[in-house]
């Protein structure tokens, strides 16, 4: 209940009369009361969401099976059945990704798997998260995630894969260690992996451990661009391309879910776009949490939206 992707809200909360109750401290459970109503929490998932809506948002398959009958531009996508039909998925699409169908924070995934070894470890990798794996075409592209509170555009951000800068000096293994050291400090979810998924990427982008990156060379160590991965974010809200906007307003008009992110992959070399994943229970994590928790709070109790924006004022009052 300490983590930032529960404190972004009930800060906010706090700050508006709001009455939380935590149900088990060990978990993101909790209940916000107010006026004589209360609304229970996990994350940013609440109990106004269909038990049906949110397992169909939430499992990757699913949701791409949905996304695909309606018209939206998703990967060709299949599940894990065994590792003959693995390879012939992989000889039709020559690059692929492997996941597990209803994990979060990139855990089990491995991308751009391209021969039938690396298949195999990437399918047992897969499995020590879940048993549901899933094969699908590997897309390229810049990672944005669009959020939407109540059917609005709230926020959108930007992910990049995890990275280091070199110094001419520390191999590349030194300064990811040094890197996670400082992480942990700051946010322990955001450390680098150092695990036989970061070293195959390492590989495919030609660096090995012992390598040590020139002065202010960027290398990059991740395939994978999650923030629990190591990879950073950036808000982008204003810069998001219109094609992409417009689309994500159909997809949460088609869900009717009232907090939602929408992952895509946009390609503008290309001119594409892929719609990847769902995520009907988001983190509301910095850098664009505080304006995402806001927008959540007047959702749930437009109350207390007077009492927000005075208090507001009052401190920029202060200040």
């Amino acid at each position: 209940m300490d983590s930032v992707y529960t404190t972004t809200i009930t800060d906010e909360a706090r700050l508006r009369g709001i009455r939380i109750r935590v149900i088990e401290p060990s978990t993101p459970i909790f209940t916000l009361e107010h006026a004589g109503r209360e609304v229970r929490c996990f994350n940013s998932l609440t109990d106004r969401v269909g038990a049906v809506s949110f397992h169909m948002a939430q499992n990757k398959y699913l949701a791409n099976r949905f996304l695909r009958s309606r018209g939206f531009p998703v990967p060709a996508q299949e599940k894990y059945v065994d590792m003959a039909h693995a390879a012939g998925f992989l000889k039709r699409f020559r690059r692929i990704v492997v996941k597990p169908c209803a994990q979060w924070g990139g855990r089990g995934v491995s991308v751009a798997v391209s021969d039938v070894h690396s298949l195999r470890h990437a399918v047992q990798r897969a499995r020590r998260y879940e048993e549901n794996v899933l094969l699908e075409e590997c897309v390229s592209g810049q990672d944005y995630r669009l959020i939407f509170v109540n059917g609005s555009y709230v926020a959108a951000i930007l992910r990049r894969p995890a990275g280091v800068i070199g110094n001419g000096r520390d191999t590349l293994r030194k300064l990811v260690t040094r890197r996670n050291c400082a992480a942990r400090e700051k946010d322990p979810s955001n450390v680098i992996p150092i695990n036989a998924e970061t070293e195959r990427s390492l590989s495919l982008l030609g660096w090995k451990w012992s390598d040590v990156p020139a002065s202010g060379v960027w290398a990059q160590v991740r395939l994978t661009s999650n923030y629990h991965t190591g990879g950073t974010v950036d808000i982008v809200t204003e810069c998001v391309p219109v094609p992409v906007l417009k689309m994500a307003k159909r997809v949460v008009n088609a869900l009717g879910i009232p907090v939602i992110g929408i992952d895509f992959l946009v390609n503008t070399k290309a001119k594409r776009f892929w719609i990847i994943e769902l995520s009907p229970d988001l983190a509301i994590s910095p850098p664009e949490g505080k304006e995402v928790a806001k927008c959540f709070l007047d959702y749930l109790f437009p109350e207390t939206v007077r009492c927000a924006r005075q208090k507001a004022a009052d401190c920029q009052g202060v200040g």
